[in-house]
């Protein structure tokens, strides 16, 4: 089967029509900078679903872990924490809490589970398949259709986004993921802007989540640190032990012109061999 060209369409980009080797090219690079951007990118294939005898609906998402969440993820996969993901309410406007800190991380240590956010974009994509029309001017037997709608732009179009972050990470997304061939990229950005972000409540340049009520944060930011401060003093006496330093109170002599490497990836066991024996 040979296809003649490819007619492209989405929530912001009237239907372009571009060879099969552009269209391609056009797919290949978005995703691979989507990749490059977000971190721990993914595209999972939801359901597929046959419409008639030329279209099928195609249900997808994406996901990625939201920009200055990537700690979380790496201190809970450190800690041994069982971590599940959860993607922000769009309707409800994001509210920063120190209560909430506190509860996430106490209920980690308690029970080694941990909530972490993720941010998710589900869409649909018609796919349709029609034999050209004019064989000899098209230059091929078959044209392909592809008509793409993202659920959250239609809620965007509502007013019904509420939350900032969400709206932030989907504009980010579209902008990397959905500009059009040979768009410029400024103009790009403003028209994504100006239709997800215009009409959602802290995304002025200077907006901040408002917080909770001021006794609830003290209150909660004083247990955090106290906390805090218990595990490390445990973590600092379990690496001055005399099973892990020898009984000697420093580091055994021969790991001091040992190849540093970065905490967590392979310094301690280096040092002191399997289980801290520093003499393996």
């Amino acid at each position: 089967m040979m296809v003649s060209c490819v007619s492209y369409a989405s929530d912001f980009t009237s239907t372009m029509k571009l060879s099969v080797s552009e269209y391609d090219k056009f797919t290949t690079s978005r995703h691979t900078d989507c990749i490059n951007l977000f971190d721990n990118y993914k595209t999972n294939l939801i359901r597929c679903e046959k419409l008639n005898e030329q279209s099928i609906n195609i249900r997808w998402n994406a996901t990625w872990i939201p920009s200055g969440s990537t700690w979380l993820f790496k201190l809970g996969e450190f800690a041994g924490w069982k971590i599940s993901v959860k993607s922000p309410d769009p309707a409800v406007r994001s509210k920063f809490s120190w209560k909430a800190v506190f509860d996430t991380f106490s209920n980690a240590f308690a029970t080694g589970n941990i909530t972490l956010p993720i941010s998710c974009v589900e869409g649909n994509t018609i796919l349709t398949i029609k034999q050209a029309s004019d064989v000899a001017d098209s230059g091929g037997d078959f044209t392909v259709t592809i008509k793409e709608s993202i659920d959250l732009v239609s809620e965007a179009d509502k007013n019904r986004i509420q939350n900032r972050r969400v709206a932030q990470e989907l504009a980010a997304w579209i902008d990397v993921a959905r500009r059009p061939p040979k768009f410029n990229v400024d103009d790009w950005a403003g028209m994504v802007r100006q239709r997800i972000l215009s009409s959602v409540p802290g995304t002025g340049a200077l907006d901040v989540d408002p917080n909770e009520s001021d006794s609830d944060g003290v209150v909660a930011l004083v247990l955090f640190g106290f906390i805090s401060v218990i595990v490390l003093g445990i973590s600092f006496q379990f690496f001055t032990m005399p099973e892990l330093v020898g009984g000697t109170g420093s580091i055994p002599s021969r790991c001091d012109e040992a190849e540093i490497l970065e905490f967590g990836s392979g310094y301690l066991s280096e040092c002191f061999g399997p289980f801290g024996d520093p003499t393996l």
